[in-house]
């Protein structure tokens, strides 16, 4: 007899959903059917006679919830409550949270309200928001309630900001309590108090919900678990399912220790494994579970397949991040001309201020494109306040850059007082940075006000005499002039490193486009006759509004380029990571931290497990990193995959193979390019494996002798002889 439920499981997808009474925890690997079993199990719960309204599921998204809730449905079972923990405390709390003295029809407080109130706070306590900012506090207080702690446990360890909040701790607490307001942290932490303070209401909620099902288990916090241990204590009717090689989130308080310790504390427990792979070909779970073996923390459990061997993982040993990204999209463009689909392909990156290069080569080549979980490069807030800078200081009257800058950072000038000074400066025929720049304008605005604003025009006035030594020299002047980088790494949340990084990159981006050669000399001339931009800051600005208003069409189809958590989840045919170096993937805020580097380990399994077919990992041997061209080295996670399943991949330009242990190249072949040799002139741009992009500058002497003064993109000059250089001209490529 056809069973809808159980037909279509392999052996163990049915014994997780068959299981009886008692806890079950389902060790679910990356590809393996868990949220089929989850929602298979409450469905047969339900045709066995559970009422659905003794049924809790809990996950860590709406859109989980949402898709599980639909797939009960599906298999014809009635409405079952499938929630966040965050959903279900709030709910639970609007019956029960009058034992805490709050109204059923308390307030939930987002972020933005809970730093608005810790700003009013430190105002009453005449402590300056300057140096430190209230999303700062509201961060760590947050961290301390998702690890179940308060001040008096010492997390805090003695700092200036520790103290503070250990100042603000109670006057918070009291504050919201008047209000009858609860932070999104709150839900769970005064949820899990009342079950503790009231056995009477825990013993309830167990009554009520005898079966409950938790998916994701790896990413809960200490407070998550706990809560459960109350909602269903030992040996409750209580199914896990997640996999401790997939725990990525440690920066938002999950605690892997909490899947690797339930077998232990739900003693006796049923395990069982679900190992059968239905995603990727062989190859790529052997790379993914060669790497995952080398951490500790991990819970006995191999990857199969019956799926084919599949192609070797390619292996792109690059000479920059130019080359890097190049050859990437190359690569993309070629699977798009075998019949690929743009949206079966994506890339993966450690972090987002890797997606510069990879998003100006995709647009180099008219390939759309889309970021999944953040903004293009150039789209991200802290990238377009330096840029606003700039366009001010080659524009001066451009009012919308000017207003977006006059209080980034914060310098006193609020809306009034915005508005004051535009008015002035409207009165006396002038712009807005003429403004800023005439102290007797400033009358009316406060001491902290015209002190900003005169400092505002001094560094935008030494910025412009930078700028004429280019876009990097004025950026830099900005940046010390301004502290910008103190400001957008201050607030206290997980984004703080991201825009440090981002900023990092912008100037390195300045430091490249300084060094190109994009005009000639002989050109500037006519290049000014004309009115177009030349090298330096001019020429940058315009380098960045072509890239930021080309027409990609993101309703259809596109590559998908996101970081490794955003990738969570989600597969595609074809996969390419890139930037797999020792600082980079690894991370270089865990190369010294056991813990850490193991989470970066489990970040790596995640991206190799979600390619379904083919998969590129890719490193670069010179990398710019905040202006300076660093040495890198591969990442260890690469040596971790066996050498048997990787396979060299060489661009069509490359004529040798870079060394791993060395910066040096290891000899080109000797065999030159007759239509290379035959294009070359002055003027034109070329590539070279060792050096990267560049411009010939000079040609002298023929046949065996003929060589060729290159000028590269770092702003050194090189002598070739072309029988051996293998330059290769960048408009062959597509470029």
């Amino acid at each position: 007899m056809h069973d809808p439920i159980l037909d279509d499981l392999n052996e163990q997808q049915a014994a997780a959903v068959s299981h009886g009474t008692g806890p079950l925890m389902v060790l679910a690997g990356a590809g393996s059917g868990k949220t089929r079993v989850v929602t298979r199990r409450i469905s047969r719960l339900l045709r066995d006679g559970v009422p659905s309204r003794q049924i809790l599921a809990m996950t860590f998204t709406n859109k989980a919830a949402g898709e599980m809730a639909r797939r009960v449905e599906e298999l014809g079972g009635d409405y079952v409550r499938v929630a966040t923990f965050h959903s279900a405390c709030a709910r639970f709390l609007r019956s029960d949270g009058h034992l805490l003295g709050f109204a059923p029809d308390f307030s939930i407080y987002d972020t933005h309200d809970r730093d608005s109130l810790i700003k009013e706070l430190m105002a009453d306590m005449h402590v300056s928001t300057k140096e430190v900012k209230p999303s700062k506090i509201g961060g760590m207080i947050s961290k301390l309630k998702n690890a179940a702690m308060t001040p008096a446990d010492g997390m805090l360890s003695g700092s200036d900001i520790g103290r503070l909040v250990e100042r603000l701790w109670l006057p918070y607490h009291d504050r919201m309590r008047k209000a009858s307001a609860m932070d999104f942290d709150d839900l769970l932490g005064n949820f899990l108090l009342i079950l503790r303070e009231h056995p009477a209401v825990a013993e309830r909620y167990q009554e009520r919900f005898p079966w409950l099902l938790v998916d994701e288990f790896q990413d809960t916090n200490r407070v998550q678990y706990d809560l459960l241990r109350l909602l269903c204590p030992p040996p409750g009717n209580m199914c896990v399912v997640g996999d401790p090689d997939q725990s990525i989130y440690g920066f938002r308080g999950a605690q892997v220790r909490n899947i690797l310790d339930y077998e232990q504390d739900y003693d006796p427990c049923t395990v069982v494994r679900l190992e059968q792979n239905y995603r990727s070909t062989a190859n790529i779970l052997r790379a993914a579970e060669a790497v995952i073996a080398n951490n500790t923390e991990r819970l006995d459990k191999r990857l199969r397949t019956d799926a084919e061997p599949g192609s070797s993982l390619l292996r792109l040993k690059a000479s920059g991040a130019t080359e890097e990204a190049a050859t990437i999209v190359d690569r993309i463009n070629d699977l798009y001309g075998e019949g690929v689909g743009l949206e079966e392909i994506a890339v993966f990156y450690r972090a987002h201020w890797l997606s510069r290069g990879l998003e100006q080569a995709l647009k180099d080549k008219g390939i759309p494109y889309e970021i999944i979980g953040g903004q293009t490069f150039f789209e991200r807030r802290e990238v377009k306040d330096l840029l606003a800078f700039l366009r001010v200081l080659a524009n001066p009257l451009d009012e919308v850059s000017m207003r977006r800058i006059v209080n980034v950072p914060p310098r006193g000038l609020g809306k009034i007082s915005l508005e004051k000074l535009q008015a002035a400066a409207f009165g006396e025929g002038m712009s807005l940075r003429e403004a800023v720049a005439e102290p007797s304008l400033h009358v009316s605005l406060s001491a902290k006000a015209r002190k900003g604003l005169t400092l505002l025009s001094e560094t935008l006035d030494r910025a412009q005499a930078a700028a004429l030594y280019g876009a990097h020299a004025a950026l830099k002047v900005i940046l010390d002039g301004t502290k910008y980088l103190a400001h957008a790494t201050s607030f206290g949340d997980a984004e703080d490193s991201a825009r440090e990084d981002n900023i990092a990159e912008l100037v390195s981006d300045t430091v490249q486009f300084d060094a190109s050669p994009n005009v000639e000399p002989d050109e500037i001339a006519s290049a000014l006759d004309e009115g177009q931009p030349v090298n330096g800051l001019a020429g940058y600005l315009q380098h960045v509004a072509l890239l930021t208003s080309a027409d990609l069409d993101e309703d259809g189809p596109c590559v998908r380029m996101m970081t490794v958590h955003a990738a969570k989840g989600l597969e595609f045919h074809h996969v390419f990571v890139a930037g797999l170096e020792e600082g980079v993937f690894p991370s270089m805020r865990t190369i010294e931290d056991p813990e850490g580097l193991e989470e970066e380990r489990r970040l790596m399994y995640v991206a190799v497990t979600r390619a379904r077919r083919t998969l590129m990992l890719s490193s670069a041997r010179d990398r710019m990193v905040n202006g300076s061209m660093e040495t890198m080295r591969p990442s260890r996670f690469l040596r971790e995959i066996p050498e048997d399943l990787l396979e060299s991949y060489t661009p069509s330009w490359r004529r040798y193979e870079i060394d791993d242990e060395t910066s040096h190249s290891t000899g080109w072949s000797v065999t030159p390019d007759p239509e290379t040799l035959e294009g070359l002139q002055k003027g034109v741009r070329v590539r070279h494996d060792l050096y990267g992009s560049g411009v010939v500058r000079r040609l002298a002497g023929r046949g065996m002798s003929a060589r060729a003064i290159v000028r590269f993109d770092d702003g050194v000059e090189r002598e070739f002889v072309l029988e051996y250089a293998g330059l290769q001209l960048l408009e062959d490529m597509g470029f």
